[in-house]
C-alpha cells in the first residue's frame, strides 16, 4: 500500500480531490480493478479508457488518472496531459524499482528475440540462476507461465513483474523489447545492464512509417543504458555484427560494446558450422582464448547467431563457459519456431512464426538445406500492419518454395480477400502458376498436406506459438500445431 500523494510528487499533474488515500494496486484495465486501486484511463486506437471510469469506481478505485480535467464523482482525479507519460513513474515508485535489484537484459530486433531469450534463458539455468523473462510468448519465472498479450507489456505490469520475480528471489530477468515499445516510453525506468541487438529487417512500418525511423527506436535500448550503475553487474550493448545497423547502435551506445557474428572474427563468433535436419555443429570462439565446441539442437544457420547472442551476453556477465555449453546443448526447441509436427507421414511439416520477408527467407534456406523433394508453404500477412511487406513475402514464398498457399493470419479489421491480393503482387513477380489462394487457414494447410509427397516438408509460417485468429469482430481460437495435428489424423 502506498500513499497517493507519495506516488504523485514531483509530476506535472493536476488533483481533484483528497490526496492523502492509500493505493493497493495499479492498473489501466477496468475489469482488473479491485477495492483501492488507481485506475489509469490510457486511450487506444479503438478504446477509449475513460468510458470505463465510472465502471472502475463502482469496483473500488479510489482514484483515477485521466487527460479530463473536470473532477469525477467517487474517486480522486488526477489529471495529467498524458496519462500514458505518467504510467511509468507512478509504477516504479508503487513497486520500488525493482530492476535496481535484478540483472536486466533487454533483446531487440526485428526477428530472434524470441529464440535468443530461450537461449539465454537455459544459459542461466545451467548457471544456477534463478530467472525471470517476458516474451512474445509468454512471461515466466519460477515455474509460473502466463500468456504474453504484448511481446513488451505497459509500465505497470512490467513493474509488477520484476517485483514478483526480485521478492521470490529471482536474480535475472530477460525482456524482450519492441519497437512500439521503445517509442511508447513503456520501458521508462527499468535499469537495463546487457542490451542485445539481433537484427533490422522491414517490418512495424505502418507504426514507425520508414525503416529509418523504426530503427531509431530500436537505438533508443542501447542509449538508455547508464554507464554508472551501482548494481553489481557489467554493462554491455551486445551488437550482431553481420547487421549494419550495428555501426548505428554502436555509435550511440554509452556502454562497451561485445560484437557477434557467424564465420568472421569478432568478440565472440562462429566457425566450422555444419547444419543438418538436427541442428547445428561449431566451434564458439570468444575472449582470452575461447573455443568451445557446441552441439545445438535447433535446426538453421540464423539459430547459431541467435545462441552467439546470448553466448556473448552471458560471457559479458562472467558466466562459466561449461555453463554457456551446457545451456547451448540442453535447449531442444522454442515454440512455434522450427517446431516439427509429429506425424506417421512420409512427409514432415514445420510450424515457424516468420512473418516478415527477412525471417521467411531465413527459415526457409534452412528447411531448403535438409534437401526436401518439395517445399509447400502456407502464409498469410496480417491486417491493420505494415501492407509494404506483403508483396515482399510473396516474392520470398514464390521464389523458394515449390507450391505456395497464400490464406489468412490474423486478418483483423482488413478484408482477408484484399489482404491475400497484395501478397499476390509479389508472387506473380517470380511466377504465374504453382500457387494458390485459400482465405480460410484451415482449408489451405489441409490443401496442403493433401498435396505433400514423400520426401516433401510443409512449412505453415506467420502465427508460430499464436493459439488464436484475429477477425474483424472477433478471436476464435486457432493454433496451427493443434490444426495440422488434426488434419494429419483424418489424411
Amino acid at each position: 500500500m502506498k500513499q497517493l500523494k507519495e506516488l504523485l510528487s514531483g509530476l506535472d499533474v493536476k488533483i481533484y480531490g483528497p490526496e492523502t488515500i492509500g493505493i493497493s494496486d495499479i492498473v489501466f484495465d477496468s475489469r482488473r480493478v479491485t477495492p483501492g486501486c488507481l485506475f489509469v484511463a490510457l486511450r487506444g486506437a479503438k478504446v477509449d479508457g475513460r468510458d470505463f471510469i465510472p465502471a472502475a469506481i463502482k469496483a473500488g478505485a479510489r482514484a483515477v488518472v485521466s487527460d479530463q480535467s473536470t473532477a469525477i464523482e467517487g474517486a480522486t482525479l488526477v489529471a495529467a496531459s498524458d496519462p500514458l507519460a505518467i504510467l511509468a513513474p507512478l509504477s516504479l515508485r508503487f513497486w520500488d524499482n525493482p530492476s535496481k535489484k535484478l540483472l536486466m537484459i533487454g533483446i531487440t530486433g526485428t526477428n530472434g528475440k524470441t529464440t535468443t531469450s530461450y537461449i539465454l534463458e537455459s544459459i542461466f539455468n545451467a548457471a544456477g540462476w534463478k530467472i525471470g523473462v517476458m516474451g512474445t510468448i509468454n512471461y515466466r519465472f519460477s515455474g509460473k507461465c502466463e500468456p504474453a498479450p504484448n511481446t513488451t507489456p505497459f509500465a505497470s505490469e512490467i513493474q509488477r513483474f520484476l517485483a514478483a520475480a526480485a521478492n521470490a528471489g529471482g536474480r535475472a530477468v530477460i525482456m524482450e523489447v519492441s519497437s512500439h515499445a521503445l517509442a511508447l516510453g513503456r520501458i521508462g525506468g527499468v535499469d537495463f545492464d546487457v542490451a542485445v541487438f539481433t537484427n533490422l529487417t522491414q517490418d512495424h512500418l505502418d507504426f514507425h512509417n520508414t525503416l529509418e525511423e523504426y530503427g531509431r527506436a530500436k537505438s533508443l535500448l542501447f542509449e538508455g543504458i547508464d554507464p554508472q550503475s551501482d548494481k553489481p553487474y557489467a554493462r554491455r550493448a551486445v551488437l550482431n555484427m553481420d547487421d549494419p545497423w550495428s555501426e548505428r547502435i554502436k555509435g550511440v551506445s554509452r556502454v562497451p560494446v561485445t560484437g557477434y557474428r557467424l564465420n568472421r572474427q569478432a568478440d565472440v563468433f562462429a566457425k566450422k558450422i555444419e547444419s543438418d535436419a538436427s541442428g547445428s555443429s561449431f566451434v564458439l570462439q570468444g575472449p582470452r582464448g575461447l573455443s568451445l565446441p557446441v552441439r545445438l539442437r535447433l535446426v538453421g544457420e540464423y539459430n547459431v547467431l541467435n545462441a552467439l547472442a546470448a553466448a556473448a551476453a552471458a560471457l559479458s556477465q562472467g558466466i562459466d563457459p561449461e555453463a554457456i555449453r551446457k545451456g547451448l546443448e540442453t535447449i531442444k526447441g522454442v515454440p512455434g519456431r522450427m517446431e516439427r509436427i509429429d506425424t506417421d507421414k512420409p512427409f514432415s511439416v514445420i510450424v515457424d512464426f516468420a512473418h516478415t520477408d527477412d525471417a521467411l527467407r531465413n527459415t526457409m534456406a534452412a528447411l531448403r538445406r535438409l534437401k526436401p523433394a518439395r517445399l509447400l508453404t502456407v502464409f498469410g500477412c496480417g491486417g491493420d500492419r505494415d501492407r509494404t511487406k506483403r508483396p515482399l513475402m510473396g516474392e520470398v514464398a514464390a521464389r523458394m518454395s515449390d507450391e505456395v498457399i497464400v490464406t489468412s493470419d490474423n486478418p483483423r479489421s482488413e478484408d482477408p480477400q484484399k489482404i491475400t491480393l497484395d501478397v499476390e503482387v509479389g508472387i506473380r513477380r517470380v511466377r504465374s502458376d504453382h500457387y494458390e489462394i485459400i482465405v480460410d487457414r484451415e482449408e489451405a494447410i489441409d490443401k496442403a498436406l493433401h498435396m505433400a509427397r514423400p520426401g516433401d516438408i510443409v512449412l505453415l509460417a506467420g502465427k508460430g506459438h499464436e493459439t488464436y485468429q484475429i477477425l474483424h469482430d472477433k478471436t476464435v481460437p486457432f493454433d496451427d500445431r493443434e490444426v495440422a495435428r488434426k488434419l494429419l489424423k483424418n489424411l
